[in-house]
């Protein structure tokens, strides 16, 4: 198909906005009247609060009320919830007097600058009963003297499993993995703002949050109010990578406008953002597998624990996940999947980009690199004896895998990076060693089949031609508004920037499951785009009336709707427009309804090199190269740095980043990027990517998802090249230069 701006390379919609300043964030708002708060956090692991002096705080001038767990709803809640039928533990309340980690709310300061809330909770003193706190998750398993929750402190979900993996016969290997702590770094710190109009019991929030449905749920329940009172805006987002998945600050700000009848804004520092938002999971998982004679991987059990910090929040859903996915790339007889996900005094666990994905491909890939190397064989031929062949259905769900060109990634990659010539270089140059590694992964396009899925759409034509498109859309900044302007150009051969796709808003949007799960262009673009084809019928249809023709010579190009018998003719979609409303025709506009019944996973290999210094033990990432099953790319520059941005964040996990945690205390040790250290964009190499694109997937023009996809991989590949460059056999994660160094001078002792 020759399309005219599907496939080709543009900056998303707002770049210049952001490049100049003028974009306008949560932050930016200012209403009339409106309050700053101030959060009041646990300067302890856990206890509980036997006074707050409040009086000091109350003498500063322009302090308006000060909230605690007396004053305000204490309705249990859970933050990850998206809607209220959802079946998931309740343990967090607004503020508590009951704090359970380092950064736990006991209260908020409202007051008319934020420089007067901010002094005010400096003078607050609190008086808490220390209890033993539990910072690991084998303290929790081992019992708690003074319990983190009533309920729900341990969970084990489901075991999934076929086969039968004790009983399959074949050669056994084993290795424990972990991951560490990890914050997301959004540039953009996250902010929310909530205006309750007390006479008309109407509530209205700004947010940058991945679920406006998923806010105004929340803020419903915690104050029982009808949804139709509430108003949730998205607002334009400085990044995310899940940390604005979860409803965290929407119903706080919202409780500061109830309790003053004033708006209020709720705008965190980065110390507040590490501290009490949310976290990556650590997790440790070990993996037993089974290898038959002709070593292909027969069978796999797993023993998954989560860290779920002081609330259970999505955790057990994470675990179930994670425990999901086990049969999306390898062909196994058996596989048996045990979890549980344990609460402890710590900051919260939580969303974070991919969603479990990346967590099971390191602990699988990590195991997987390890056998090749047991077994002394190539990783990439070791693989293909063991891949899923294309069109596989999983036998965990039950559901088509699609097209799944494992084995064609891994020979492009293979090809794209060099990997035969690597491998036959030395490893060592003077002080540097250099190793290679691989892995591959796939992940989802959506929720199909695990829970119902859908996108509702409606497309206005205004009467100039130019189009509005009614989607409950969340770009995290990084295009999709865009790629829906080309889905809806390229269906009515019409510019792009004629397109308007404004952001999501509970007013106007109908309920819509919000931006998880790569679900955003394969199931609300596939939507789009087929709405654009109604509206274009439409369009069709009243130039046939017009012309009182056959439909069957009718073809729209260039913002007109023109006839193959004659090509001078031409209808713009002005002319169309003001005609169906001077004939009593109506509006043109067209609502629709797509519900996926597919999920093809796209299928990916990560190549990695990288670079020991044996004086420093820092290690650098040297080369890169990536191929990529999208099926079709929307905007090509875009997914590139997608995934680029993937490519760095796991290469810092691998090499830097973590949260590190007081042992005595939990308190977070290097709360700030001054101490938080990360991979910056300079330290990359060329990251080299291609795309396999053969558009059979039901996404729009056969799209697959890349925006998790693209981190899946990359960790176990980084880390496999840093292990061949050692010779090691790290397999958790971060491997900072002292455990390097430790590591040189254990071998140089030997």
């Amino acid at each position: 198909m020759d399309l005219k701006y599907v496939g080709k390379d543009d900056s998303v919609f707002n770049t210049q906005d952001k490049a100049s300043g003028g974009a306008l964030y949560a932050c930016d708002l200012h209403l009339p009247r409106m309050l700053h708060m101030k959060l009041i956090l646990s300067p302890v692991p856990h206890g509980r609060v036997m006074e707050m002096d409040v009086s000091r705080a109350q003498t500063v001038p322009g302090v308006v009320k000060i909230l605690d767990w007396r004053n305000t709803p204490q309705v249990k809640y859970n933050r990850g919830r998206v809607r209220a039928s959802e079946d998931v533990p309740d343990q967090e309340t607004l503020f508590t007097d009951h704090v359970r980690f380092v950064g736990d709310r006991i209260g908020a300061v409202l007051a008319e600058t934020k420089e007067a809330a901010e002094l005010a909770a400096s003078f607050i003193t609190l008086e808490i009963e220390e209890y033993p706190s539990y910072l690991t998750p084998q303290q929790t398993l081992a019992g708690t003297q003074v319990p983190i929750h009533e309920t729900d402190e341990i969970i084990r979900p489901d075991v999934i499993a076929f086969g039968d993996y004790e009983a399959d016969p074949g050669e056994e290997l084993s290795q424990l993995t972990g991951s560490s702590r990890t914050t997301h770094v959004a540039m953009e710190n996250h902010c929310a703002v909530a205006d309750y109009h007390a006479g008309s019991g109407e509530m209205e929030v700004w947010t940058g949050t991945q679920s406006v449905f998923g806010a105004r749920s929340a803020i419903a329940t915690i104050f029982g109010m009808d949804m139709h009172k509430i108003r949730v805006h998205k607002t334009p987002m400085g990044g995310s990578f899940g940390c604005k998945q979860e409803m965290i600050l929407e119903p706080l700000a919202a409780a500061g406008s109830v309790a003053t009848g004033r708006p209020v804004k709720l705008w965190l520092n980065r110390a507040e953002v590490m501290a009490c938002t949310v976290l990556r999971h650590p997790v440790g998982t070990f993996v037993r597998g089974k290898f038959n004679a002709d070593r292909k991987l027969t069978g796999v059990h797993l023993d998954i624990l989560l860290d779920a910090g002081a609330y259970q929040t999505v955790s057990p859903d994470y675990c179930l996940s994670m425990a999901k996915k086990i049969n999306w790339t390898y062909d196994m007889d058996s596989a048996s999947v045990n979890s549980v996900s344990v609460c402890t005094n710590t900051p919260v666990s939580g969303s974070y980009r991919g969603w479990g994905g990346p967590e099971l491909c390191f602990a699988m890939e990590n195991f997987v690199n390890m056998a090749a190397k047991s077994y002394g064989e190539d990783p990439v031929a070791f693989r293909k004896k063991s891949i899923l062949p294309p069109w596989s259905v999983t036998k965990v769900g039950d559901f088509n895998l699609g097209s799944l060109p494992l084995a064609e990634v891994m020979d492009r990659g293979a090809k794209l990076f060099g990997w035969e010539e690597k491998k036959a270089r030395p490893k060592q140059d003077g002080r540097y060693l250099r190793g290679i590694g691989m892995a591959i992964s796939t992940h989802t396009s959506g929720y199909f089949p695990r829970r119902p899925d859908w996108g509702t759409i409606v497309i206005k034509m205004e009467e100039d031609g130019s189009v509005s498109v009614n989607c409950n859309i969340h770009d995290h900044g990084c295009g999709s508004v865009l790629a829906f302007q080309k889905i809806v150009g390229e269906v009515l051969s019409l510019d792009p920037a004629r397109v308007a796709v404004p952001e999501g808003d509970t007013l106007y949007n109908a309920i819509d499951n919000g931006c998880y799960t790569s679900r955003s262009v394969f199931v609300l673009g596939r939507s789009v785009m087929e709405t654009a084809e109604v509206l274009k019928g439409q369009l069709l249809d009243y130039a046939q009336e017009i012309w009182s023709c056959g439909r069957d010579i009718l073809y729209c190009e260039d913002e007109a709707v023109r006839r193959t018998d004659d090509p001078s003719a031409a209808l713009r979609y002005t002319d169309i427009a003001y005609y169906a409303a001077d004939h009593g025709k109506g509006a043109l506009f067209a609502a629709h309804t797509y519900w996926p019944e597919s999920n093809p996973g796209p299928a990916s290999a990560d190549f990695a090199e990288v670079e020991v210094d044996t004086y420093t033990g820092h290690c650098r990432l040297t080369d890169f190269a990536c191929v990529h099953d999208i099926g079709k790319a929307i905007n090509p520059e875009v997914c590139r740095s997608q995934i680029g941005s993937a490519v760095q964040s796991g290469a810092g996990m691998v090499f830097c980043e973590e949260v590190r945690l007081d042992p005595k205390t939990g308190a977070i040790l290097n709360d700030s990027l001054e101490r938080y250290h990360v991979m910056r964009a300079a330290e990359l190499p060329d990251v080299k990517v291609e795309f396999l694109e053969d558009g059979t997937a039901d996404g729009p023009f056969g799209a697959k998802s890349i925006g998790e996809a693209a981190l899946v991989p990359v960790m176990p590949a980084v880390l496999a090249a840093l292990n061949d460059a050692l010779g090691s056999s790290f397999s958790s994660v971060p491997v900072t230069p002292e455990k390097v160094l430790a590591f040189l001078e254990k071998e140089a002792g030997r």
